[in-house]
């Protein structure tokens, strides 16, 4: 694996922790700067049970998370990091939702 493909499997490992961490003192009603920092709720979470907006992004977390540190010991791509690399834009296309 190249250094730039290290790089970002290193970046997108580092924003899984991040955001993970946040999504779950979010969730259980911790507030501070580093948490509420670039979130926003959704229009669309009203229309579902208040668990769903709450817990929707935890289990792809927790995939790019464990995914990511696989690709980075294992120094190869592959069909994992691969499915990781397609979630990128996804979550910048879902970013942008009301």
């Amino acid at each position: 694996m190249n250094k730039v493909l290290r790089l970002l499997f290193t970046t997108i490992l580092v924003f899984s922790v991040y955001h993970l961490v946040r999504d779950l003192l979010t969730n259980f009603g911790i507030h501070n700067y580093i948490v509420d920092f670039a979130h926003r709720p959704h229009l669309w979470c009203g229309k579902f049970y208040p668990w769903v907006c709450h817990w929707i992004t935890v289990p792809p977390e927790i995939f790019t998370l464990i995914v990511s540190l696989i690709v980075l010991k294992r120094n190869r791509v592959g069909v994992l990091g691969f499915l990781v690399l397609l979630q990128v834009p996804l979550w910048l296309l879902l970013v942008l939702l009301p």
